[in-house]
């Protein structure tokens, strides 16, 4: 399974006037929603996403469009302990990464899924836990993954 991070999702919704950047993302996005991979979503990323949207209308439909297209992968006791040993690992080679950040890591490694972020805190805990990284310049067609 892809996993998602909020800092994907955020530059293919929220963006008013996309750059390069984001329209290489939004044509990977919309590579991955036609495939045949399975994607999914922890739960925080969903609150994420959702939070500050100030459209009833806009929330509402995003909201359904997240939550029919990903499967949404809940946060219980085993990805808690495991975002925390993450971040205590981070926090012993001298990188100070936010919690939240640490428990979308540890949602993807649990179930032994790719998690595709945009956000370089996600690179550097990889390069000292087993997070396994999705690398969207290969496309959704070939899987590149990095990480420990």
């Amino acid at each position: 399974m892809i996993v998602f991070d909020t800092s994907v999702l955020s530059r293919v919704f929220r963006r008013a006037r996309p750059g390069a950047e984001e329209r290489r993302l939004q044509a990977v996005f919309d590579e991955l929603m036609a495939g045949d991979a399975a994607l999914g979503l922890p739960g925080i990323v969903l609150q994420e996403v959702l939070s500050g949207i100030r459209s009833h209308r806009q929330f509402d439909d995003l909201a359904a469009k997240l939550t029919t297209a990903f499967t949404i992968l809940p946060e219980g006791a085993r990805e808690h302990v495991e975002a925390a040993r993450v971040k205590n690992v981070c926090l012993a080679k001298g990188l100070n990464v936010s919690g939240v950040d640490c428990l979308i890591a540890a949602c993807a490694m649990t179930g032994s899924h790719e998690l595709f972020a945009v956000d370089d805190d996600f690179a550097a805990i990889a390069r000292h836990v087993p997070l396994r990284l999705f690398n969207a310049s290969h496309g959704a067609g070939q899987t590149g993954l990095h990480g420990a």
